[in-house]
């Protein structure tokens, strides 16, 4: 008899049984056979930080059989469970595919990745995946190794935002040595957050962020020195769709492409603390959630990235040196690959500046989500979302903060400054 313990009494989906975790360990151990015997549910992570899946951390206690006799060794392991129920809000996922993609990306691509890097790790191991009656995908949980999520709040310190481009970088790299290898496995990826199919297909997609940046036009239009800012928002939202498709498409002009994470923000990537001297400084980082990569610039992780996690003081004081670290370990891991032709860091430059209004669209639809304080966040959902009175007073809410509006007033300044608005 499995026992089965629910301390925070979470709403558990019942496919979620003995049957399900057994076949995961098996899947995932490589195991003919193994008897479970109890596990574990407990949240994985904050309410209000992941908008569009529920995840749990399960703790499974089990044994091994050999030579037809179950083991008397009881063992434990930790896993991570992502489910992604579809609901008429989050639609547009299943037609961006995020659940199949996510899997090859776990089971084919980061293998491939690891193998072609000097060994880098890029993500957790994958143990099993079920399409129904929920998509759900079960991985080793990277906590047991000692990792954790950075403050999204409070924004990236130079440390941790250096260490997380170095791993973009060599990610980046590595990508363009297996695509090389594999040029097909492009074709694969070229569907990400603000592909066609997404934003052509659904109203949800600008129904959501399409607020966010009414909010913004809104806060822009009263801050003196912003009026005509505020317009070139007005015209950025008169076309919405078409703007958001056109800053991940390919251009005539791209000088190279990589396989992007997708969704460069803070709660996707994670972070280990190896040096006992220096507890507060990340010696490992790690990426988690797949699920919206794509093939295309490097401006686009990179514009997302810049506009979304970083301490204000961060991103006005030393960008330029950040993304330098992100270049040379790009190119460190290109060099160790013998890859040749390898992107100058001019090439770097005009593909970040090709791809600025990325970042604009990060800038109005991320950054206000994410740097929300936990009492305000609480309740996040994409259904919640579709409320327009629950939408209005937490748009409401998030635009009355200060640090946000000092943010978002700085980098629209840059945007203006660099001709941003001029390319829409």
């Amino acid at each position: 008899m499995v026992v089965i313990n629910n301390k925070q009494k979470i709403s558990v989906p019942e496919y979620l049984n003995e049957q399900f975790f057994t076949e995961t360990l098996e899947e995932g151990l490589r195991e003919t056979k193994v008897t479970l015997k109890e596990i574990n549910f407990e949240w994985g992570s904050n309410p209000g930080d992941n908008y569009c899946s529920a995840i749990y951390r399960v703790l499974v206690t089990f044994a091994k059989w050999s030579d037809n006799k179950e083991s008397e060794k009881k063992e434990q392991l930790s896993l991570i469970v992502k489910t992604i129920p579809i609901t008429e809000a989050t639609q547009f996922l299943e037609d961006v595919s995020v659940f199949i993609k996510e899997k090859q990306t776990y089971t084919d691509i980061l293998p491939r990745l690891d193998i072609l890097s000097r060994g880098d790790k890029f993500g957790a191991k994958y143990y099993h995946s079920v399409k129904g009656p929920v998509q759900t995908i079960v991985f080793s949980d990277l906590k047991v190794e000692g990792f954790k999520v950075a403050s999204r709040e409070s924004g990236l310190d130079f440390n941790h935002a250096s260490l997380i481009l170095q791993q973009l970088g060599k990610f980046h790299a590595t990508s363009m040595v297996l695509a090389k290898k594999d040029p097909e496995i492009v074709k694969q990826y070229t569907r990400g957050m603000l592909s066609e199919d997404i934003l052509m297909k659904s109203d949800t997609f600008e129904n959501m962020f399409g607020d966010f940046l009414k909010g913004l036009i809104k806060s822009s239009a009263g801050w003196p020195g912003y009026k005509h800012i505020s317009g070139h928002l007005q015209r950025l939202s008169d076309n919405f769709r078409n703007v958001c498709v056109a800053a991940a498409k390919p251009k005539a002009g791209d000088r190279y492409v990589v396989l992007n994470h997708g969704d460069m923000w803070t709660n996707n990537f994670m972070y280990g603390y190896d040096n006992k001297d220096q507890p507060e400084v990340p010696t490992r980082a790690i990426f988690v959630d797949f699920q919206l990569s794509f093939y295309g610039s490097p401006g686009c992780d990179l514009n997302f990235f810049l506009n979304t996690s970083l301490k204000f003081e961060l991103v006005q004081e030393r960008r330029e040196e950040l993304i330098k670290v992100y270049y040379k370990a790009f190119r460190d891991a290109l060099e160790y690959a013998r890859f040749q032709h390898i992107p100058t860091y001019e090439d770097l430059l005009y593909e970040l500046r090709s791809r600025e209004t990325y970042g604009l669209f990060a800038l109005f639809a991320f950054l206000p989500m994410i740097t929300m304080p936990k009492e305000l966040a609480s309740d996040n959902s994409i259904d919640n979302m579709q409320d327009e009175a629950f939408k209005q007073k937490k748009l409401d809410a998030i635009f009355a903060q200060k640090a946000l509006n000092d943010y978002q007033k700085w980098a629209l300044k840059r945007f203006d400054t660099l001709g941003v608005f001029g390319d829409y």
